[in-house]
């Protein structure tokens, strides 16, 4: 089959000709037809993550996915053959399996039905950064009338947050350069814009809302440049960070109750979002190029674009 892998240790990931893996009784396997692109198969593709986590090389990169499935092991009973599904393979290690391939054959993964009307580029774009705005989202408990600061909004999961925020009646502020990105996050559903290329975020959001805002997802921000977003959010507020660079006891010393997320792609949480994208409730935007160009998604991720970017078969 054909995949996006790692191959040697030291070695970047890259298209490759694999074996076709066997289907174990309690495995599936899916046709994949579109697979999306995370900031950890970013990480995974340059080889990083070997010093971290342990690789079973070949190792297939990418994480969501919506494909056909062609065939079922025997002890499976949860799908059937020709079921169109989504889904999402957890990064537990050893890493082996993952999305960026002609097909998947692994127990290991998370697996919903896809609705008949979403197609396969926008089912692929839902499940991890979907998660991890919703639980986000749910993390900061909305309130109608919040005022919520959304940093890192015109990505994949800041695009969904601003709507799921929006969804529960806060007023969202979010992070985006005059013109395209303010366009499209207005269009989310954003009350309210920062130029984030003005270079002071904090200051520009401390002068508009003098007295705080009621919560703050953060996807960019960590290190020294975390804690004075976190100061934007008022005493008895709410913080969701994607980053783990929320220092939760310190922050409860004011009343603020910070999260960090780890996000937990389920089918609940999949099949709620996917519902919704089909209902035309939640918009997904996505950007396609072919699984052969790869390289080329992933270098787009790092530059930045709006909304989420999708390989596709063929």
């Amino acid at each position: 089959m054909k995949a996006f892998a790692l191959t040697a240790p030291g070695q970047p990931a890259a298209l490759t000709d694999l074996p076709n893996p066997k289907l174990g009784p309690d495995a599936v396997r899916i046709s994949v037809r579109a697979a999306s692109v995370n900031g950890f198969d970013v990480y995974q593709a340059s080889g990083f993550l070997m010093g971290m986590m342990e690789h079973d090389l070949p190792t297939v990169v990418g994480r969501d996915f919506a494909g056909v499935v062609e065939a079922v092991g025997s002890e499976r009973t949860d799908v059937s053959v020709g079921d169109d599904v989504l889904g999402f393979i957890p990064s537990t290690p050893p890493l082996r399996d993952g999305t960026y391939a002609d097909q998947i054959v692994t127990s290991n993964l998370v697996l919903v039905p896809k609705p008949a009307t979403l197609s396969f580029e926008t089912a692929a774009a839902i499940p991890l950064a979907g998660a991890t705005a919703l639980d986000a989202v749910e993390a900061i408990e909305i309130a109608p009338g919040d005022v919520v600061l959304i940093a890192g909004a015109t990505g994949g999961v800041g695009a969904f947050a601003v709507q799921l925020a929006a969804q529960r009646g806060a007023t969202v502020v979010a992070t985006a350069r005059p013109g395209e990105e303010e366009d499209f996050v207005r269009g989310l559903g954003a009350s309210d814009t920062v130029d984030y290329s003005a270079g002071d975020v904090p200051g520009i959001v401390r002068a508009r809302y003098p007295d705080g805002v009621s919560a703050l997802i953060d996807m960019v921000n960590r290190d020294e440049a975390f804690p004075p977003m976190a100061a934007l959010v008022r005493d008895g507020g709410r913080i969701a960070t994607t980053l783990g660079a929320a220092d939760v006891d310190s922050l409860a010393g004011r009343g603020v109750r910070a999260t960090n997320i780890m996000a937990g792609p389920t089918p609940e949480k999949l099949t709620l979002l996917a519902e919704a994208a089909a209902a035309g409730t939640l918009r997904v935007d996505v950007h396609t190029f072919p699984l052969a160009s790869a390289d080329e998604a992933l270098r787009a991720f790092g530059i930045g674009t709006l909304g989420k970017l999708v390989l596709v078969a063929g």
